[in-house]
């Protein structure tokens, strides 16, 4: 196994441990297409668990 499948495998389990992915047979497939719907899924959910609601900001 090369660095470049492992790095893979480590993203792979660090999304799944994230709550990013919830089917754990995406770690099986990691290099497979994904439909763009699933990418915009994924975002989606990072950005509100990133989002924090007590910034300086109004």
């Amino acid at each position: 196994m090369n660095s470049a499948d492992e790095k893979k495998r480590m993203i792979g389990r660090m999304a799944k441990e994230a709550g990013l992915i919830d089917d754990p047979k995406w770690l099986e497939r990691l290099d497979e297409p994904v439909p763009l719907w699933i990418v915009l899924d994924i975002l989606l959910r990072w950005m509100d668990r990133s989002e924090t609601t007590d910034g300086p900001y109004d």
